[in-house]
């Protein structure tokens, strides 16, 4: 209950009341997640609908809804990585996933993203699943890590 209560308090200080981004923060850092029922309570306590909430939860990617954990996969596109084939793993990983960059499978499992360095540049091409780096990264390789 006191988490309610905290909830409250930072939407009563809030300085754009229609902005609930801070809000659905602190919930997330607090339980990991947004929960249909603090959506509920968020969206109740703002004057807002509940899919308003969580359309904004689904538009930043940082947020996770319940039971909604996305994986994102991260394919470096640097100099040294595209020396070492980094644009094939891309394609590879856009056939696998059936998906162009930035965009999210259609069972909402994984997202297909680019960033330019991991800071390995010797071991590239390099992928980043999650939260784990894989170096010297193949097609075929990423075919058996992301197995659907």
């Amino acid at each position: 209950m006191e988490l309610y209560k905290e909830i409250e308090r930072i939407i009563e200080n809030l300085e754009d009341k229609n902005n609930e981004l801070e809000v659905l923060e602190f919930i997330q850092k607090n339980q990991g997640y947004i929960s249909k029922d603090m959506i509920k309570f968020v969206a109740e306590k703002m004057d807002k609908f509940d899919f308003s909430v969580e359309n904004t939860i689904k538009f930043y990617p940082h947020l996770k809804g319940e039971g909604k954990q996305i994986i994102e996969v991260k394919v470096c596109t640097h100099t040294a990585c595209a020396n070492n084939g980094s644009r094939k793993i891309l394609e590879e990983a856009k056939n696998i996933l059936g998906v162009e960059t930035d965009g999210i499978t259609s069972d909402g499992k994984y997202k297909l993203m680019t960033q330019r360095c991991f800071g390995q540049c010797g071991k590239g091409p390099n992928v980043k699943i999650g939260d784990e780096i894989y170096n010297k990264m193949t097609p075929k390789i990423l075919a058996n890590l992301l197995k659907k």
